[in-house]
């Protein structure tokens, strides 16, 4: 009798690594294989210091009555993943979802929440405008602070941009924005990923730092990060909180202090 044939450990350490490797790849590619994006850039950055918020202009954000439509919408979101209907952890969020969708969920991880959002997984690969609605709730703490978040993307053949904001739902007032464009994707042409985000404690970005009604969002520290690169990141620039970056051969170099 045949029996069954078992990875031996030496087997299944390789294809840990070849896992690890594939999510690298995949983050990298997010970024667009901006190494400096990574670096500290002389650390979080005060509310007052974030100036035009990287060029990003604020959307007007959504009227009180439209944004407790898409609020009490987006509650009812029951995890659907292919049909565009996102119900999931905000710590596992972005991985689960880059893994198995390829789609990037913004601001998280957001530990301590729950995501709900509307996005059609195909839209990526159909030329033109799309608009995704995500919303970050504890439905533990009533109490808490809840945020929602519009995303629109647009793509063509050799281009896209993607941007989103976030939102206090009780206050209406911008919490964090990112954008991203690409010019023949995937870093192999020109890309730029801009992002202003509020951090927790332990210096990690998202929405979820702010969802205490005890933290005084005038007092919170901030991620500014912006990075271009050419040829998967042969070259690139941009900046980190503080610092100026230029990046030559996938080694980011300090070249002075961001105003």
């Amino acid at each position: 009798m045949l029996r069954p044939m078992h990875p031996s450990k030496e087997q299944s350490a390789i294809r840990n690594r070849l896992a690890l490797l594939a999510v690298a790849v995949m983050a990298l590619a997010q970024t667009g294989c901006t190494m400096f994006i990574f670096c500290d850039g002389g650390g979080p950055m005060a509310k007052e210091e974030l100036g035009d918020w990287l060029g990003l202009a604020p959307w007007p954000a959504p009227s009180a009555e439209e944004l407790a439509e898409l609020v009490a919408d987006l509650k009812q979101v029951k995890h659907a993943g292919f049909a565009g209907r996102y119900s999931l952890p905000g710590d596992a969020a972005a991985l689960s979802i880059k893994l198995f969708y390829l789609i990037d969920v913004p601001f998280t991880p957001a530990p301590g929440l729950v995501v709900k959002g509307r996005r059609n997984p195909w839209a990526a690969f159909v030329p033109g405008w799309h608009q995704g609605h995500w919303l970050y709730f504890d439905p533990q703490k009533p109490q808490g602070r809840t945020f929602y978040a519009a995303q629109r993307q647009w793509s063509a053949l050799l281009a896209s941009t993607d941007r989103t904001e976030a939102y206090d739902v009780a206050t209406r007032e911008r919490v964090a924005a990112r954008r991203a464009e690409e010019v023949i994707g995937l870093g192999l042409g020109w890309t730029r990923y801009r992002e202003v985000a509020p951090l927790d404690e332990n210096e990690v970005p998202g929405v979820h730092a702010l969802a205490s009604p005890k933290v005084d969002p005038a007092k919170l520290k901030y991620l500014v990060r912006d990075g271009s690169i050419l040829l998967l990141g042969l070259v690139g620039w941009g900046r980190v909180n503080h610092t100026r970056y230029l990046q030559l051969l996938w080694i980011p170099i300090p070249i002075g202090r961001a105003s």
